[in-house]
């Protein structure tokens, strides 16, 4: 991927699959993977991801998948080698499920309370 980015810095194909078709035959009750791709795309001096997975748990794997993400994309910022200034630009994310299980849902609660309270100090101190 790293080469076809160095290769055609304006390519629109270079697309990393994780999920492949064989991978549909699970039938033995086989994990299959979570994340199906990512797709990367340089404009304007910056390299752009878009990361494709069909399920993500919020509480346990999400935070993970989008700080790996970033990571690969500052690794493939390095590694394409392109003739130009080139930064870590968007993550786009696609999920099909995103979910919370059951249990999760005190956390999840608190979560939520804990970001309600932040927004709220910090509008009241923008008020001042």
């Amino acid at each position: 991927m790293a080469q076809l980015l160095h290769d055609d810095p304006a390519t629109r194909q270079a697309y990393l699959p994780i999920w492949f078709p064989e991978d549909t035959g699970a039938v033995e009750g086989q994990r299959v993977p979570c994340s199906l791709g990512y797709h990367f795309m340089i404009r304007r001096g910056k390299l752009h991801i878009t990361y494709l997975i069909r399920a993500v748990d919020f509480m346990r794997h999400f935070r993970d998948d989008v700080y790996m993400a970033m990571r690969l994309a500052q690794w493939m910022v390095v590694a394409a080698n392109v003739p130009m200034r080139l930064s870590v630009g968007n993550l786009t994310m696609h999920t099909m499920s995103m979910h919370c299980f059951e249990g999760d849902l005190p956390a999840l609660g608190r979560l939520v309370e804990g970001i309600a309270q932040k927004s709220s100090q910090r509008l009241m101190g923008a008020m001042r």
